[in-house]
């Protein structure tokens, strides 16, 4: 089970923030927000069977908790363009009405994108503003379950949002926002009509998407004729430390290669769906451009089920883990409100704990292996920002355990 990425999102905070006078957004001014994001998506749709409706055929998705970055730009004064991007997004695909019963469908992940505009008509210290524009749903993964040869296409349509920007300081804000969009896509794939996966019936289902996006966040506004009563912000410095508190979302890349019995099992994967964790990083400055950063996650438990030719199984069991990274960091950047960063190092997955499900005797390594980053972090002054952080990690945990009496070895 290696992990993708995690990104992470939250404040290199070290002290606290107090209210200050707010300006106006203006003509020029940018504001760059992070924010942890909750998606449903709207489950309904008709379900085709062969060419035939079933109208009592139905299917459910799960919540799914994810991170968002959005960027606005004031075109004029109040008004703003907006473009947004979120981290991927994993919902399953459970039957339902006459299909109840059968086993998860299958999975896909997908990106959700943003372009549109907004208004914001008030100034002060709450901010309501409203917007829309266009959504975008970009389909990356689709994993088989019960269902065999699942395709979701990426679909569109038009969105409308809502919220509030809060200000914590002149150039630092709290925010909540409310996103609706409407739009439709043809999803396809085959359902098995007996044990032995030789007769299929195609199944076609026009699904209303229609997701539901609530966000909370942070942001840093730049340009404009934002006060900012501080001097230049320093680079940092021999000896200095940088603690940054964030949400991490991680997902792993269920890859899979499975042996039941001693024999090869083909065309085995897992799904895991993404997951979140709160999250401390510790750099400790050696020069203004180089710091060692130490990354830990608070041990999320996740569930763990089968994909492609054991998607149809139940529950496989579940594991209770620890992400943690110690990577090297160069920051070329050393001045202004936006610095960019690199680094490379090791990471290594504590495992605390598993649990059975299909199958028994469950136990998963622990392991050690390369990590990768890349990130940001945007500065309101000279202690407290926003950050944004991208981890690959390159872990390749073995799970063991028994099916039916069977040995059973995974290897990602």
């Amino acid at each position: 089970m290696p992990i993708k990425y995690r990104l992470l999102i939250g404040v290199t905070a070290v002290s606290a923030c107090i209210a200050a006078p707010v300006a106006a957004q203006d003509a020029g001014e940018v504001n760059v927000r992070v924010s942890a994001a909750r998606t449903k998506l709207v489950d309904a749709g008709d379900i085709f069977t062969d060419g035939v409706q079933d109208p009592e055929a139905a299917y459910e998705t799960r919540e799914a908790y994810h991170s968002v970055l959005t960027v606005s730009y004031f075109l004029i004064d109040g008004v703003a363009v907006d473009a947004s991007i979120s981290s991927p997004v994993t919902t399953n695909n459970i039957p339902a009405g006459s299909l109840a019963g059968l086993p998860n469908l299958g999975d896909d992940e997908f990106i959700m994108a943003t372009i549109g505009a907004s208004v914001h008509p008030f100034d002060g210290q709450v901010r309501p503003y409203v917007g829309g524009g266009l959504a975008y749903q970009l389909t990356t993964q689709e994993r088989d379950g019960l269902a065999v040869g699942l395709n979701i296409p990426n679909a569109h349509g038009p969105y409308v949002n809502a919220g509030a920007n809060v200000s914590i300081t002149p150039r630092l804000n709290a925010f909540v926002d409310v996103r609706k969009a409407w739009y439709s896509t043809g999803a396809t794939g085959q359902l098995p009509l007996d044990a032995t996966f030789t007769t299929f019936a195609d199944v076609f289902a026009k699904a209303e998407l229609d997701p539901l996006v609530i966000q909370a966040g942070l942001g840093v506004r730049f340009g404009g004729d934002v006060a900012e009563p501080a001097p230049p912000i320093p680079a940092r410095a021999a000896g200095d430390l940088v603690v940054k508190l964030g949400i991490t979302n991680l997902e792993l890349a269920d890859e899979l290669e499975l042996s039941v019995g001693g024999a090869p099992f083909a065309n085995a994967g897992l799904s895991t769906f993404e997951h979140q964790t709160i999250s401390a990083q510790f750099a400790y400055f050696f020069t203004e451009n180089i710091a060692v950063n130490a990354t830990l996650g608070f041990p999320p438990t996740i569930d763990i089920y089968g994909a492609g030719s054991i998607g149809p199984l139940p529950k496989l069991g579940e594991v209770t883990y620890g992400p943690a990274a110690l990577t090297v960091q160069f920051h070329p950047i050393t001045t202004g409100r936006i610095r960019p960063y690199i680094g490379a190092g090791l990471s290594y997955m504590f495992v605390f704990g598993t649990e059975d499900g299909a199958f028994e005797d469950l136990g998963v390594t622990e392991d050690l292996g390369y990590a990768f980053e890349a990130g940001v972090d945007m500065l309101v002054n000279d202690q407290v920002g926003v950050f944004f952080d991208l981890k690959k990690t390159l872990l390749r945990p073995t799970a063991t355990g028994t099916f039916q009496g069977m040995e059973v070895v995974g290897e990602s």
